[in-house]
């Protein structure tokens, strides 16, 4: 649970609590760089970040180059810096080296595809909690070029901006049910409630169970490779894909609108099996509801029954309307077996907006 606070949050103090892995930095930064583009925010929470290992100056190097802005940099190359008495990782955080051969590429890209279909067929009825904390700020948008056109959002917000502030929370019995999810809203900003997801009048994310799997693979999405990346503690091949808006069905509000995307998957180079989904919206334009929209959700192992699930236990939400930045860290426990011991009714009306 630390790992997966660290990786979303950007609250500095989260960062600050203990020891963190040089991996678990660079998780961090290429979240952010896909849902958050603020560079002053991003460097407060790598300030804030006490390494147990060393932070390779080739992983500064490498962050750079894929847009971590200039106060980032900073902030990394300090931390690289002072962990240079700490011992090595015992894996490179993230890099190139040694990258596959187109052969090794392509049998990577189908291991992947195969275990996503594999994934969707399995995947039982289950119902979990979900909890999520809303954070919004104002900001002044301006264009930005270079490199990090390629990485994330479509614009970077202004240095100077106003850090995020809490908005709200919300708590949700969950369930993933004969191939839909459903959710149950059960408390309001820790108050128990019966209102439902319409009534809380918020934008909120969902679909993160199947649906992030099932669009990257299920909508002709083409595969490019990209790097190396360490999460979870594990080696995964990163590719980056994109799919066109007329294969898309990743919808944002409001009104409903589907869009085109792209963004990246992290695997593991011989199951195949997802370990992270970072997918952004692209093609928005002045007339489209959202201004930039962007998602991360990181799987990791867990426990329904008798048999173990690659399955959300982390998301973050990220969305700008005009001026307005939005952004839910989502947390995913709990998870248990949607039958008869389940006892939360799911209305079918009951639904938040895409």
């Amino acid at each position: 649970m630390r790992f997966c606070a660290l990786l979303l949050c950007l609250n500095v103090a989260v960062l600050a609590e203990e020891p963190v892995g040089a991996s678990d930095v660079v998780a961090m930064v290429t979240a952010s760089l896909a849902v958050d583009r603020d560079d002053q925010r991003i460097a407060e929470a790598v300030a804030s970040a006490h390494l147990s290992e060393r932070l390779p100056d080739a992983t500064v190097a490498m962050l750079r180059q894929m847009g971590a802005g200039r106060e980032t940099v900073y902030q990394l190359q300090t931390l690289a810096r002072k962990s240079r008495a700490l011992p090595p990782p015992s894996e490179e955080p993230i890099g190139m080296a040694p990258e596959p051969s187109a052969s090794e590429r392509t049998a990577m890209i189908d291991v992947m595809l195969r275990y996503a279909v594999e994934y969707l067929a399995s995947l039982p009825n289950f119902v979990c909690t979900r909890e999520a904390r809303q954070f919004r700020t104002g900001i002044h948008v301006r264009p930005h070029s270079g490199l990090t056109a390629t990485v994330g959002l479509d614009a970077t917000p202004h240095a100077a901006d106003k850090p995020w502030g809490a908005a709200g929370s919300y708590t949700a019995e969950a369930a993933y049910a004969g191939g839909v999810d459903r959710y149950k809203l059960t408390l309001v900003d820790g108050k128990p409630t019966t209102r439902s997801f319409e009534q809380l009048q918020q934008r909120v994310s969902w679909g993160e169970f199947a649906g992030a799997v099932e669009e990257v693979f299920g909508s002709g999405a083409n595969f490019e490779w990209d790097r190396w990346e360490v999460t979870g503690g594990k080696r995964s091949a990163v590719f980056a894909y994109h799919t066109d808006a007329t294969h898309s069905h990743y919808t944002i509000c409001c009104p409903p609108a589907l869009t085109a995307h792209r963004g990246f998957v992290y695997a593991d180079p011989q199951s195949g099996a997802v370990r992270r989904i970072i997918i952004y919206a692209t093609g928005l334009t002045k007339n489209s509801p959202m201004a930039a929209v962007g998602n991360v959700v990181d799987y990791r192992e867990v426990a329904i029954g008798d048999r173990h699930y690659l399955l959300p236990r982390t998301s973050v939400a990220y969305s700008r309307a005009g001026v307005v930045e939005s952004r839910e860290d989502i947390d995913y426990r709990s998870y248990r077996k949607f039958g008869a011991d389940a006892t939360v009714a799911f209305p079918a009306a009951d639904q938040p907006q895409p």
